[in-house]
């Protein structure tokens, strides 16, 4: 026979591993229900790697390298290989002959062939010019992407919204229904006793078909939401559930960082390093060049008829004084697009200004009008809770009751539409600031 305080050892070890399996047991559960969950900037992060266009990005770079490449290679020697063979109709001839000097005798047949060495020398910064021009084209098409991806995160932020506020009139619908389905049956038995009338429930039963119908409205649309939101972020959104974003409240919301400006801005630069490079095309220019090759007759000795080698190397300068105006012209027409890009970066930054000032209204309209959908849905509430009492009490009718519960159905909607309203304004305000990119 087991002895009693080895019996009360064994119990106490079962509960303590029924409880450690209880407790694991838990947190698997609690994780499989986080892991269903799904935020906002998830989807933001996620859609940024999931646009297409920014598939360009690296294609993009390889192509600035590969260019920066061949500005480089500017600078190194160039070889070429020359070959010809000639039959010209007539020759020199000396009308004229000393007594024991060979005669000029040039052959009509000639052929040579011969390499060439050309070796930039000094171009003014014209090659170093060409990259830095090309570096500052990369980088507006750069920001040109960025402010398309900007754009695409928008449209996925407001789905994402409009997704939110589905969820919350399903729950709402969904707890009407269920105190309208208690409802039901409390008036069933009632008019199995004799103490209610028929059209009551047949009213009640209306309402409650009416409340099914918008709840498979939204649950259409939800699902219909949720896979356009996967298609535009690549996130698996089936069955999982969408969850407020924590909004940052401590933002000052300047432009200074608004992407529409900084493409303007970085359009600018690349009109500046243009305007360089076109100063660097009239600078002067030295150049090494050679010439080496095999020739008959020696293009060098008209009087050595045999095949022979030649060479020659030299320095060569070039410059472009005079281009009868042309490229002042082209520059000073891009200082005019300069001055015509800062006239519209003055204007957007008046219509963002004016924008961000219609948003904080916005904000401050939408957090005072939460105030009031609260205290108006308590009252609701109250009121609702009231009513239930009442009609128990037979002071008002089934449908006095079934008023209440619209009402505060619809305070619950409402409310629901200025939170998720207040949230979106307020994500939108960090993107039009530059907050969120």
């Amino acid at each position: 026979m087991v002895p009693q305080h080895a019996q009360t050892a064994n119990r106490r070890m079962m509960k303590r591993h029924f409880s450690i399996a209880i407790l694991f047991l838990m947190l698997a559960f609690s994780g499989q229900v986080r892991a269903q969950k799904l935020n906002l900037y998830a989807c933001l992060d996620s859609a940024e790697n999931h646009m297409p266009l920014l598939k360009q990005q690296p294609i993009m770079a390889d192509i600035l390298q590969n260019k920066l490449k061949t500005y480089n290679r500017a600078y190194l020697p160039m070889v070429t290989a020359n070959g010809q063979a000639t039959y010209q109709s007539a020759v020199p001839e000396l009308p004229f002959s000393f007594p024991g000097v060979p005669s000029l005798d040039i052959p009509k047949f000639q052929y040579r062939g011969y390499l060439e060495l050309y070796q930039p020398v000094f171009d003014a910064g014209f090659s170093s010019a060409q990259k830095v021009a090309e570096k500052a084209q990369n980088e507006v098409s750069l920001k040109v992407l960025e402010v398309g991806l900007s754009e695409y995160k928008k449209q996925v932020a407001q789905l994402y919204f409009q997704m939110l506020l589905v969820d919350d009139q399903l729950k709402i619908i969904s707890k009407t229904l269920t105190r309208m389905a208690e409802r039901e049956d409390m008036l069933k038995a009632a008019l199995e006793n004799g103490v209610a009338q028929q059209n009551d429930l047949l009213k009640l039963q209306s309402e409650i078909l009416n409340q099914e119908k918008k709840q498979l409205e939204l649950e259409s649309a939800r699902e219909s939401g949720l896979e356009v939101l996967q298609l535009l972020t690549g996130i698996e959104t089936a069955g999982r559930e969408l969850e407020m974003p924590v909004i940052q409240t401590a933002i000052d919301y300047a432009y200074a960082d608004n992407l529409e400006l900084q493409l303007i801005d970085t359009k600018q630069k690349g009109l500046m390093a243009t305007e360089k490079l076109l100063k660097a095309t009239r600078m002067p220019r030295v150049n090494l060049f050679g010439q080496a090759g095999f020739g008959s007759p020696n293009p060098y000795n008209f009087f050595n008829k045999d095949l022979s080698g030649y060479g020659m190397v030299g320095l060569k300068a070039t410059w472009n004084i005079w281009d009868w105006g042309k490229t002042k012209l082209e520059r000073k027409n891009l200082r005019l697009n300069n001055q015509l890009m800062t006239e519209q970066q003055n204007q957007k930054k008046v219509e963002i200004e004016s924008k961000i000032s219609r948003m904080r209204s916005e904000n401050d309209k939408l957090t005072k009008a939460l105030e009031w959908d609260e205290k108006m849905l308590g009252l609701r509430s109250q009121i609702r809770k009231n009513a239930e009492v009442q009609v128990e009490e037979g002071v008002i009718t089934s449908m006095d009751y079934l008023d209440e519960v619209l009402a505060e159905q619809l305070a619950e909607l409402t409310r629901s539409v200025d939170q998720v309203s207040l949230y979106q304004n307020q994500i939108m305000l960090q993107f039009e600031t530059g907050v969120l990119k």
